[in-house]
């Protein structure tokens, strides 16, 4: 997946004199020192790999060597897969029996819409931190304001050196309005609106991926119920365990249900006789006339149509959708 830079400044643009809101700084051994006297767990867990830069720029500025802030905030930057797995967790409506998670098709609605979110940092508590914002960063993180930690001044140059990212000006101050409790926000340009309509949805579609949408199975109501017969027919001594691939090719063998009212359709046609149809023995006659042919023809073209036009109905379409269908 390519990194798009949106949110943090170039290497070119980083200021590394200073401190300022919104800065990314590695844990370095040094920096973990000095975290160690504020939160111990902050400056030995795993996940705790980074920090982000709650204090106002202005109040970090050395004048001509302390700042006039006391305390230098900082909160855990930590996997998004964190808070992206505890959000997809609360959307699944789990099948028994089913070794891959369920949600419905309508959650998977739900779970895209957040994830969006999380691109244009509208989830409060949490700030995007987009893989390869810096060299340290290999994947998808965020910021977890509430875990903040104070430090003191005294560790400023311990800051400096760990600082390997800075945002933009207007995501500085993004990050500044979500750390206050203020009720006016500011207003950030989206991923859309940075990069592009094309570029965006790329972005998008991989983004969803690497954090385990295509791990999950978005399920219809019908296309559960399938399912679910689909589990209680599979015999286990004969057949072997379920695995995921068995799984997916379950789902891969439900029929459509615009294909399923399509042909239940053309079927009742046929027998109520309002859509002409010849008998088996007609259509399987070697020695039928080319005329016969003809007709057997057109007579299946007829019910082709009828069956491309339900599928392609917009009433259809939308009381399926209603209904959690696709």
């Amino acid at each position: 997946m390519g990194s798009i830079d949106y949110i943090f400044e170039s290497e070119s643009g980083i200021n590394k004199d200073e401190l300022s809101q919104g800065d990314l700084l590695h844990r370095t051994p040094e920096l973990a020192a000095a975290i160690r006297q504020a939160h111990a767990h902050y400056a030995d867990a795993p996940s705790y790999t980074h920090f982000l830069v709650l204090t106002q720029s202005c109040d970090l500025v050395r004048r001509p060597k302390k700042c006039k802030a006391p305390y230098i905030t900082i909160c855990a930057v930590r996997p998004l897969t964190i808070a992206v797995d505890r959000e997809l967790t609360s959307l699944i409506d789990q099948l028994g029996g089913c070794p891959v998670p369920v949600g419905s098709s309508q959650s998977e609605v739900l779970a895209k819409q957040y994830l969006e979110r999380v691109l244009n940092n509208t989830v409060d508590g949490l700030f995007f931190v987009p893989k390869g914002s810096a060299n340290t960063v290999d994947e998808h993180m965020c910021a977890f304001l509430p875990l903040s930690i104070a430090l003191k001044t005294d560790h400023y140059d311990v800051c400096l050196n760990a600082k390997v990212a800075q945002a933009r000006p207007i995501f500085a101050a993004k990050i500044g309005s979500l750390a206050s409790n203020l009720y006016g926000r500011v207003a950030t340009p989206d991923l859309v609106e940075e990069v592009g309509s094309a570029a965006a949805s790329t972005y998008k579609a991989e983004f969803f991926d690497e954090l385990g949408l295509g791990n999950m199975l978005w399920l219809s109501p019908f296309e559960r119920d399938e399912l679910t017969k689909a589990l209680a027919r599979h015999d286990v001594d004969e057949l072997g365990p379920l695995t995921r691939e068995i799984v997916k090719e379950m789902v891969s063998a439900i029929p459509n249900p615009r294909d399923l009212i399509a042909d239940r359709v053309v079927d009742i046609l046929k027998k109520r006789k309002l859509l002409a149809s010849l008998a088996p023995a007609e259509a399987l006659d070697e020695h039928a006339t080319l005329e016969e042919d003809a007709q057997l023809a057109a007579l299946d073209i007829a019910a082709s149509k009828v069956r491309n036009f339900i599928r392609n109905d917009a009433v259809i379409s939308k009381v399926l959708k209603l209904h959690g269908g696709r």
